[in-house]
Order: structure tokens, then sequence, then C-alpha cells
């Protein structure tokens, strides 16, 4: 008969344990993994429109044309001074719950959801109503030297 002392029954209590890991991790080698040639790029459309968010048609400005690709964050509570734009632009939410209120209207948009601001638009805010930093990514179709917003 051999005699176990502890430092070999605590090797022995650690290798029951992890032996069950390794089991799991060899097992997930054995799945399926798409190869280059069967994966395909997807293209999702998100929005399409010639109106903005507020049913106004929206118009191409005269100049050197501009594109900008902005992401804004709002902390939790705050919102946007009253403001306007004057060129075209996308919005899409990537996190967080936001208000948009012009006038009387008043549109909910959570994270994955997207809009269209027109530059023929009236003035409005956005407010964060979620419970973390609202993120959205705008695109804005614009002039060179002209302001993406106009605060009244």
């Amino acid at each position: 008969m051999r005699l176990v002392t502890i430092s070999e029954s605590k090797y022995q209590m650690k290798l029951k344990n992890i032996i069950p890991i390794c089991l799991l991790f060899i097992g997930t080698l054995g799945l399926h993994q798409p190869s280059p040639a069967e994966e395909k790029i997807e293209v999702i459309p998100i929005i399409q429109s010639s109106k903005g968010l507020s049913g106004k048609n929206f118009n191409y400005l005269q100049g050197k044309p501009e594109l900008r690709l902005l992401k804004v964050k709002i902390p939790v509570g705050l919102k946007t001074p009253i403001h306007t734009h004057p060129s075209p632009m996308l919005i899409h939410v990537t996190r967080g719950r936001l208000k948009h209120v012009r006038g009387e209207e008043i549109n909910f948009f959570k994270a994955g959801d997207a809009f269209i601001e027109s530059n023929n638009g009236v003035a409005h805010y956005v407010k964060n109503v979620g419970k973390k930093p609202a993120i959205l990514h705008v695109g804005v179709v614009s002039v060179v030297g002209m302001p993406t917003a106009i605060n009244e």
C-alpha cells in the first residue's frame, strides 16, 4: 500500500479540474470553421430616402463638396441645443436611447435605428433618455466651410 502525501492529492485535484476544460477546448477544434471561399461579403441596407425625418425633401448644396463622418457621444440626461442642419445627414444610433423633439413631433430611437435629417427641416433637439451614454454615427453631405449644425 502506497501513502499519498498532501501535496500529491492537491495536484490530483487540480488535474481533475483541468481535464474537463481541456476536453471542452479540444471538442471545439472539430467545429466547422468557414473557409474564405465559403464566406461572403454581406451588404445590409440600413436606411434610404429622399426626405428627412420631418418629411421634407433635402437638396444638394452649391460649393466644393465635402463628406463628413462624425461620432457623437451624448452623456445620459443631456440634450443638444435647439438647432437646424444646413446640409442633409444620415444618423445611425449605435448605442443608447434618444428622444428627438421637433416642435410637437417627438420620435424615439434606440441602438440600431437610423434616420435622415433634411437641410430643409425645422429646428429640433435630441436628448439621451437612456441609461448609458448614447453614441451616434453621423454622415454629413456638406460643402467646405459649412457648419454641421446651426444653434438657435
